[in-house]
Formats: structure tokens, sequence, C-alpha cells
């Protein structure tokens, strides 16, 4: 690909690329304006965004996501940023949308939602304006509202196999 950190322009090369990188969620424009928005945050020319740049998002800034989400996009080249950002297009299907979330609250990267990593990101949405109780309830209404949904689809997943036979 030609894309480097200094090259100031996509070739049509480059935006096919990209294309098939994030799977055609993007069109040839929003390509372009995804790649000059990448090339005002990557400010130091690098060919990838650091932790730093990320944060001069506003809208991301103000996230109280926005360290679980700088965590999963630093230091993405531009396809790879792309990529992360097609969960966001509006072609993007709830498959992808759930795989991004989930690549979120997965704080620890084993491939698990525990209750440390949920514990971790209702700290950050949450702050200090609950107490340690408060949190601790929380957490526990969730994980039960969770087994409860659990439940209810292998009641369903047992349903519809049993009228399957």
């Amino acid at each position: 690909m030609g894309l480097t950190a200094s090259s100031l322009k996509l070739t049509q090369y480059d935006i096919e690329e990209v294309q098939k990188h994030c799977g055609g969620r993007f069109d040839h424009r929003e390509i372009e304006c995804l790649y000059k928005r990448f090339r005002a945050l990557d400010k130091r020319h690098k060919g990838y965004i650091s932790e730093d740049e990320l944060l001069n998002i506003p809208e991301l800034a103000i996230s109280p996501l926005a360290p679980r989400v700088v965590q999963v996009f630093q230091n993405l080249n531009f396809k790879d940023f792309v990529r992360m950002l097609a969960a966001f297009s509006a072609r993007a299907s709830r498959e992808e949308k759930l795989d991004f979330m989930f690549k979120v609250y997965d704080v620890d990267r084993d491939g698990f939602i525990s209750l440390s990593d949920l514990e971790t990101i209702v700290r950050h949405l949450v702050g200090s304006s609950l107490n340690e109780e408060q949190v601790a309830e929380l957490i526990h209404r969730a994980m039960g509202e969770l087994g409860e949904m659990r439940r209810k689809m292998a009641a369903m997943g047992a349903t519809g196999a049993a009228g399957a036979g």
C-alpha cells in the first residue's frame, strides 16, 4: 500500500485497499475525509495516532470511557484506524458494533468480560458520584440481569431446537 506517514494524498489503489480492510463500510469520499482527520490527529506524522493525540478529539476527551477507547485505538495506523471506526458506520452490522463494545469492556483483553472488567467500566462511567457500596450494588444487579438474559436465551434455544426436530 502506498500510504506512508508523509504521504499527503490517497491513490485510488490506497482507497480500495482501505475499503477492503474495513469491509466496505466507508465509501471513497468518507475514506478521504477520514484520512484528512487521521493526518490532522497525527501531528508528528508518525503514521499512527498516539494516546495524547486521540485525547485531542473533543468528543472523546469528555467521555467517561475515554481511557478505555484510547487503549483500544492508540497506535493504530490509518488502515486499522478506519477498520476500528467501521463499527460506528451506519453500514456496520449489529455484530460489528457489539464486537467493538466488547473490546472496550474487556479491559484485561482475556476474551471475557469479567466482574473485574465490569467494575472498571462502571467506575469510569460513574466516577465519584457513587460510593463503593452503590458501585457494588450496581454491578451485582447488572450481573443478575445478565444471568437472567442468559437463562432466557438458553430457554429460547432449547425451545427452538425442540421445534426444529
